[in-house]
């Protein structure tokens, strides 16, 4: 080094200085924007880069050589700190967070810790540097430290190859798919913390020879004018790259479908959020299971012939399967994925527009027509004076229109429950035993021939939706209309055990015919099966809106015993309220 001219050495000497000066400056402003992901790793990595330029800077121009020593042992603190900021840098702006948890940077850091305590106690173990020298260089105008390193030394340096290496490609690898403004950000990094790694890597074939002055603290001039640019022209800590994978990763985790991801047996390898969900177990509980165990209606035969329809736990929702093959570069099946979409509002809104179309072309017309018909019978009695015939017709044309407006009512229902769109308003509810009162007054004041009695009531405490009340107000009226009796009787009695709500209401009538309940369980109408109102439609699928179902039981005596379960709350209630509920609820006792 002493045949070096004295103007390459000052403006070695000026580069080192300016390298502190930026990089401490970009530290500064990083740290301005902490808050910003990556920002803390850049400032703590500018910072770094700024400690060692300005300490070698120190050492250059130290004379004494028990002070290079120590500003040289200080100096190493940046240079052990910067490859482990660099690389967490680029796993913040890449989002790769697992690297950038406190244990990932804690094990980062490990190495470079043991080497920072072996720097300061080299003196006891040689494992950094086994002597040092000072050598005159530029004429003598200064002097360079010469080394000659330990074991340990070399061990670091290729760590910190390794960790500069890892984050330049972390960064080309998430800029690869990336707009072309965080291409221009990626390249700029890079291209910037690449040229110190290059000047160590010359610094350490020179120092092969003999004393070398070392061109890594110089070439950080370059490096903090890179990130100077990155973050004036390129928007760096101001906008941050999504990478795809994170992107995929994400939308998968978080899409409303279930998806599970199984080998080639069908195997369970991997589910996302909605289907932990769905089946209330862990990941790990799942995994390793076949779907045809967490779903039994699942076949590969049939899943391959198109999507299929599947209900499984008693489950009132539908779920419609899809299944897709993951292949690798040669096309060769190495996997599944089962995507499990809920198809129950769908399903539901379907039969809802295939009942309101039969309404429309079958009941509505047939009213329609018998008004259209009876009305012209009254015209014709009044003409011919029979006030008698006509009183008998227009007799039943109200009753037809009552029919008609029967009907209104009840498609006025079905928009509500359209509308509700499978929401449950907790905030709403009430007391069930209140909701039956209710529904018995209101059938009660409609029929007044019919007797409704209590066998028995849930407690006061047992909550649910206002949803309820329509659907008793349903059953009722259909044990009531649908009867011989001139003096029909239902009877009601109701439990709650187990969080579930059981409600029995049983007439005296005929049972409801098969052709009624034949659609009900097909789970829709064809123009060969289908009901003949609404009533039932509008308690099957009110039941399933608050997750509980309806069946109809034909007695052996006569009638029909309607059971509603549905899953309910307590909440303790006014205590007035409640002791008002009991006294009306005793056993045998008609409202």
């Amino acid at each position: 080094m002493s045949s070096h001219p004295v103007s390459f050495v000052a403006f070695a000497l000026g580069l080192t200085a300016v390298a502190a000066f930026v990089s401490l400056g970009v530290a500064a402003y990083a740290w301005r924007r902490r808050s910003t992901p990556g920002a803390v790793a850049l400032s703590v990595l500018s910072l770094a880069s700024g400690w060692w330029s300005f300490g070698y800077f120190v050492e250059l121009v130290a004379t004494d050589l028990s002070t290079k020593l120590l500003v040289a042992n200080l100096e190493w603190a940046g240079v052990l700190a910067a490859p482990v900021a660099w690389f967490v840098f680029a796993s913040n702006y890449s989002g790769r967070d697992r690297y950038t948890s406190m244990p990932s940077i804690l094990a980062a850091s490990f190495l470079p810790m043991v080497a920072f305590v072996a720097v300061w106690t080299n003196p006891a173990h040689h494992l950094m540097w086994t002597s040092v020298t000072a050598d005159p260089a530029a004429n003598g105008s200064i002097t360079i430290l010469q080394t000659e390193w330990g074991p340990l030394y070399w061990v670091m340096l290729g760590y910190g190859y390794l960790l500069w290496l890892a984050g330049a490609t972390i960064l080309v690898r998430t800029a690869f798919d990336m707009p072309t403004i965080y291409r221009l950000q990626a390249v700029t990094l890079v291209v910037g913390a690449l040229m110190p790694v290059l000047g160590n890597f010359a610094t350490t074939l020179l120092e092969l020879e003999g004393a070398s002055f070392d061109m890594t603290p110089a070439s950080f001039t370059f490096a903090g004018l890179a990130c100077a640019v990155a973050l004036n022209r390129y928007d760096l800590l101001e906008s941050r790259p999504v990478p795809r994978w994170m992107a995929r990763d994400r939308v998968v985790q978080t899409m409303t479908d279930a998806m599970l991801v199984t080998d080639t047996k069908w195997r369970v390898t991997d589910l996302n959020e909605a289907a932990q969900a769905l089946f209330e177990h862990h990941v790990e509980r799942l995994k390793g299971r076949t779907v045809g165990d967490i779903v039994p209606e699942f076949s590969p035969l049939r899943a391959e012939r198109g999507p299929q329809t599947v209900s499984f736990d008693n489950s009132q929702r539908y779920y419609e399967l899809f299944t897709s093959d993951f292949t690798d570069t040669q096309g060769r099946t190495i996997g599944h994925a089962v995507i499990l979409r809920d198809v129950t509002d769908k399903r539901h809104n379907l039969q809802q527009l295939e009942v309101m179309n039969r309404v429309l072309r079958h009941n509505l017309r047939t009213e329609a027509n018998l008004l259209e018909g009876y009305t012209g019978l009254v015209f014709d009695d009044l003409e011919e004076g029979d006030i008698d015939a006509a009183r008998s017709h227009a007799d039943v044309v109200r009753t037809h229109a009552n029919i008609l407006v029967n009907i209104s009512e009840k498609a006025r229902k079905l928009g509500e429950l359209r509308d509700a769109d499978g929401e449950i308003d907790e905030a709403r509810n009430s007391p069930a035993t209140i909701q039956i009162q209710n529904a018995t007054a209101t059938v009660e004041s409609d029929y007044p021939e019919a007797t409704i009695r209590f066998d028995s009531l849930p407690s006061g405490d047992v909550v649910c939706p206002p949803l309820f009340e329509s659907i008793v107000v349903e059953l009722l009226e259909n044990g009531v209309e649908h009867t011989d009796a001139a003096e029909p009787v239902v009877t009601i009695s109701g439990s709650a055990e187990d969080g579930v709500l059981e409600l029995h209401i049983v007439d005296d009538g005929p049972g409801i015919a098969q052709s009624e309940l034949a659609a009900i369980e097909a789970d829709g109408e064809t123009p060969l099966q289908h009901g003949s109102g609404l009533g039932l439609w509008l308690v099957t699928w009110g039941a399933d809106q608050l997750r509980g179902d309806v069946s109809f039981e034909h007695r052996p005596e006569g009638g029909t015993d309607a059971v509603v379960r549905i899953p309910i709350r307590r909440h303790r209630v006014d205590e007035t309220v409640s002791d008002a509920a009991h006294e009306q609820s005793g056993p045998d006792e008609a409202v």
